[in-house]
């Protein structure tokens, strides 16, 4: 799987993950397995990258992807994320 060092990809050089691979690879943060990723899981997640987020910045992810606005990311807004990953760490998601 593409994630397992993934760092964040200089420019024009992409990595291609699945979306299946994304999820199951964000669900390794899920640390208290409900199903969804919280504001610190999201930060863990972005640090096994080798990427570092303030948490003020993490929180305004989470809002931007977090449609019901229950402070998750749950299944269903997972594929909001993905805009977000293919900037920062230089994914292509593909089908």
């Amino acid at each position: 799987m593409a994630f397992k060092k993934f760092q964040p990809r200089s420019r024009g050089c992409k990595v291609d993950v699945s979306m299946e691979e994304f999820k199951k690879w964000l669900k390794k943060f899920d640390d208290d397995r409900d199903g969804r990723i919280n504001m610190e899981e999201l930060r863990e997640a972005i640090r096994a990258t080798g990427g570092w987020f303030s948490q003020a910045k993490a929180g305004r992810i989470l809002k931007s992807v977090d449609t019901n606005s229950d402070g998750f990311i749950d299944e269903d807004e997972i594929s909001k994320l993905v805009v977000f990953a293919e900037k920062q760490f230089g994914l292509r998601i593909v089908a």
